[in-house]
């Protein structure tokens, strides 16, 4: 014990070696905890891991059968992407479409004229409008790069300028509306902003050429009405015309406009007639000649059976108006089913060039349609002016579809076929083919997900519940840090019951037969190429197989899906009852089966729950324990040092007695 010593005092013996020995002693129970404590973190990352998998195949197997499944996705493909490209909606309708960009909607866009530096912008309140919106803001006046500034400040989105070097000395400015559409053209108010239009070259006087025409039907009719604020009310049935006088004549870009409004009516209950009185047989007679009876033949007309007359039909027809030009008679675009009030804008060129009258003829059955306005107006002018330099004007787009042409006031276009939305690009005198289809790529991404996180979860529990090293040697996908993970855990709930019937569960699910309405034709994944064996190749016995990871075979999948979608959809989930909830299917199945394990409430969150309290145990054990170490460690050290001080001064007396021996002889 030489070799032991205390700072401070030279007795000789290390008494901290001796207290470091036996606080070795006494933490054996303590890193026992520590052990325990390990191997509890390491369990509850286990079951973590495991139950991340397992929400992965529940939420993966909820996305083929929920609200969001992607057998309702459509895609939609064009033929030419340059001139016209569409989205599709879910639940939009599967269909060829031919449509024309004939005209894309556009803006007001106006150039002024060129502008030396010495040109000054006037002081006061400028109002421009765009549509029904008013962009207002005071200028004090100076440059027209400062009026740009405070144009772009306060266009609001809506209105904005910039200048542009035309010569080395002078600048054009160009004021744009960022709005399409014939509605939304832009006007210089009265004020400041029309005097700087004008004296910037960007407006020049012109005719207004603004005709409105009396809504007065010019044939009396019982079925039209003239309501108290003098439209006229076309009543199912009504026809006729209103006299335009004179004709009107296209002057080079003359529009004629119809603004009308559609009202539904109750439709009345048809009450069948009666059958009619008719003429009857008479009744066989005879002659009693002296005793003796003649009778009359039956009568040889033969009186046809009385049916009940079938109810009128419902007519429902929308092209209502139509011009005549020189005597021919042309339809102006159908109305559209809504009743909101509507504009029919049409140009004079494509009437004719010119309109007398304006034939209406009302064969719906249940609606009755109002004429509140009709006008022949030229879209350039602004009030008696018109741009001088433009770059575009304001228009609507004009697409034909069905032979039809409908006019909007943007490019976007999401009112025209159900559920799509158009973008127009480009005009182009060819048609353009739209097709609306299933998303087959998403729900065969869909698919494949499933099926992979399938297997990713019945590779875990192998490896789990087996102490087999093939599990992990045939798990070719599986990265080289995944493996020696892997090897770690292998067999660690081996035997566990709890996993094992996770195990059963997964593979029944893909084994099973679910009911469609395609019956026998289509009732297990393995029709459609989903199965441990989907590849069809031999090789005898495989125990991968045994195992019950799930093969695709993608030729068979993709046929499925291109031929018989909704069975495809069906065997993922359906609803076999009509109660509109979907309850059987493999993805239905696949999520009902593992709710029990999964989810706060699940086996699994019990699992983790019973470990963390171990682990919040033994973290408190381990925490006691160390202070009771640390206490037993001050009181040895003490017990050390006091004998060390003990020895020290037996060892003082021993030397004294030493010296006072020497000093006697």
């Amino acid at each position: 014990m030489s070799d032991i010593t205390i700072p401070g005092v030279n007795s000789g013996l290390n008494t901290d070696s001796i207290v470091s020995k036996l606080m070795e002693m006494e933490k054996i129970p303590l890193n026992r905890k520590k052990d325990d404590l390990e191997s509890y973190e390491n369990e509850k990352k286990i079951w973590q891991d495991l139950s991340k998998n397992l929400t992965n195949f529940e939420d993966t197997a909820k996305g083929l059968y929920g609200a969001d499944n992607p057998f309702n996705e459509r895609i939609v493909e064009s033929s030419d992407e340059k001139v016209l490209t569409a989205t599709a909606d879910r639940g939009a309708i599967s269909q060829d479409k031919e449509l024309t960009v004939i005209k894309k909607a556009s803006s007001d866009r106006f150039l002024s004229k060129s502008i030396d530096d010495k040109f000054e912008a006037p002081s006061g309140e400028y109002s421009f409008t765009i549509g029904d919106k008013n962009i207002d803001f005071n200028f004090r006046g100076g440059t027209v790069k400062r009026l740009v500034e405070r144009i772009n400040n306060r266009g609001n989105n809506l209105l904005r300028a910039q200048l542009i070097k035309d010569t080395p000395d002078t600048t054009v400015m160009l004021i744009e509306s960022t709005k399409e559409g014939l509605d939304n053209k832009l006007v210089f108010n009265d004020g400041a902003a029309k005097d700087f239009a004008i004296s910037a070259g960007i407006l020049v006087q012109s005719d207004d050429s603004l005709r409105e025409i009396p809504v007065k039907p010019s044939v009396d009719s019982k079925l039209t009405e003239t309501t108290e604020t003098g439209e006229t009310l076309l009543n199912p049935g009504a026809n006729g015309k209103i006299e335009i006088s004179p004709a009107e004549k296209d002057t080079g870009n003359i529009y004629l406009e119809l603004q009308v409004e559609i009202k539904n009516l109750e439709s009345s209950e048809w009450t069948p007639p009666t059958q009619p009185q008719g003429p009857d047989k008479p009744e066989n007679s005879g002659i009693d000649y002296n005793g003796i009876i003649v009778n009359n033949t039956d009568s040889l007309v033969s009186i046809p059976e009385w049916k009940k007359p079938e109810p009128p039909k419902t007519n429902v027809d929308f092209e209502v108006f139509s011009s005549d030009a020189n005597g021919t008679k042309r339809f102006l675009p159908a109305l559209k089913d809504t009743t909101e009030p509507q504009k029919l804008t049409v140009k004079l060129s494509d009437l004719g060039g010119s309109s007398s009258a304006i034939n209406f003829e009302n064969n719906n059955t249940n609606k009755a349609i109002t004429i509140k306005k009709i006008k022949f107006y030229n879209p350039e002018t602004r009030g008696g002016w018109e741009p001088s330099h433009p770059v575009d004007k304001a228009s609507n787009s004009v697409v034909e579809v069905d032979g039809i042409k409908i006019t909007r006031e943007s490019n976007t276009i999401d009112d025209l076929i159900p559920g799509v939305t158009l973008t127009l690009k480009s005009e182009s005198e060819d048609p353009v083919d739209l097709k609306i289809t299933p998303d087959d790529e998403l729900v065969k991404d869909r698919i494949i997900k499933f099926v992979g996180s399938y297997n990713r979860l019945q590779a875990n529990l192998s490896i789990l519940t087996s102490t087999d090293n093939a599990v992990i040697s045939e798990l070719d996908y599986f990265t080289d840090d995944e493996k020696e993970e892997a090897k770690d855990r292998l067999g660690y709930f081996q035997g566990d019951s709890t996993l094992i019937q996770v195990k059963s569960k997964l593979q029944n699910i893909f084994m099973s037969p679910y009911k469609t309405k395609s019956d026998e034709s289509l009732k297990m994944l393995s029709q459609i190429g989903i199965s441990t064996n989907s590849s069809g190749l031999g090789g005898g016995y495989n125990k991968s197989k045994l195992r019950g990871y799930i093969e695709i075979n993608e030729d068979e999948l993709d046929s499925s899906l291109a031929n018989n979608m909704v069975a495809v959809k069906e065997l993922f989930g359906y609803d076999s009852d009509g109660d509109l909830i979907v309850d059987t299917g493999a993805a239905y199945s696949a999520q009902a089966s593992m709710k029990p394990y999964a989810g706060t409430n699940g086996i699994f969150s019990y699992r983790m729950s019973t470990l963390d309290s171990k682990i919040k145990r033994t973290e408190r054990d381990i925490s006691n324990y160390e202070l009771k170490l640390a206490d037993k460690e001050a009181e040895l050290k003490n017990k050390y040092a006091k004998m060390e001080g003990s020895v020290n001064a037996m060892q003082q007396t021993s030397s004294s007695l030493q010296n006072l021996n020497s000093s006697g002889n």
